[in-house]
């Protein structure tokens, strides 16, 4: 019985630590690329700005 329990929480400290460095690891990536993310952001929003204007200009043709 005391084995089943000190399984358990070994495995439950793993489980944790893994949760725990999972997190990090995923803060520490957006963190490391917040500009590059901004920079795609702008430059999707460039593109849908330019295919709106020529579907405006299609349209009114």
């Amino acid at each position: 019985m005391k084995t089943l329990l000190t399984d358990e929480d070994a495995q439950v400290s793993l489980e944790f630590i893994l949760l725990a460095g999972g997190i990090i690891v995923g803060a520490l990536t957006i963190f490391t690329l917040r500009d590059s993310l901004k920079n795609f952001a702008q430059v999707i929003s460039d593109w849908v700005e330019a295919e709106r204007n020529l579907t405006i200009a299609k349209v009114t043709r």
